[in-house]
C-alpha cells in the first residue's frame, strides 16, 4: 500500500473539462483523495482522468475508475482516461476493461508538444 504523503492530485480546469492527474501510487490508502477530487467535476463539464503519474494501481482504484465510467454513462456526461504507464494498463488489460473504457493518449487541451 501506498502512503498518502507519497501521492497527490493535481486538478486542472479547461473550457468544458476537469482535468484530474493523481501521481504516485492508487490504492485502498489513496482512492478517496482521488475520489473526492472527482467529485469536483460541475455541471455538464466533461472529465480527464490522467493517469500518466501512477506508478501502481490496485483494484481499488481500478473499482473507481470503473464507477466513474458508469457514473459518466448514467448521468451522460463525457469521460476521457489517459493511458498510464505499461504497468497500470496492465491492470486494465488483465481485468478486460482495455476496450470498454474511454482511453485516450492525452486529454483535452493537452499541448501536443509537450507530452
Amino acid at each position: 500500500m501506498g502512503l498518502d504523503g507519497d501521492f497527490e492530485v493535481g486538478v486542472d480546469r479547461r473550457p468544458g473539462w476537469l482535468v484530474v492527474r493523481p501521481h504516485g501510487e492508487l490504492d485502498i490508502a489513496t482512492v478517496e483523495a482521488l475520489r473526492r477530487s472527482l467529485a469536483a467535476r460541475e455541471g455538464d463539464e466533461g472529465l480527464a482522468l490522467d493517469l500518466r503519474g501512477l506508478g501502481f494501481l490496485d483494484t481499488s482504484g481500478l473499482q473507481l475508475v470503473l464507477e466513474t465510467f458508469r457514473r459518466a454513462r448514467t448521468e451522460d456526461w463525457e469521460l476521457v482516461v489517459v493511458r498510464g504507464p505499461r504497468s497500470v494498463q496492465r491492470v486494465f488489460e488483465i481485468a478486460g476493461l482495455e476496450d470498454m473504457l474511454p482511453f485516450a493518449d492525452a486529454a483535452p487541451g493537452d499541448d501536443a508538444t509537450h507530452g
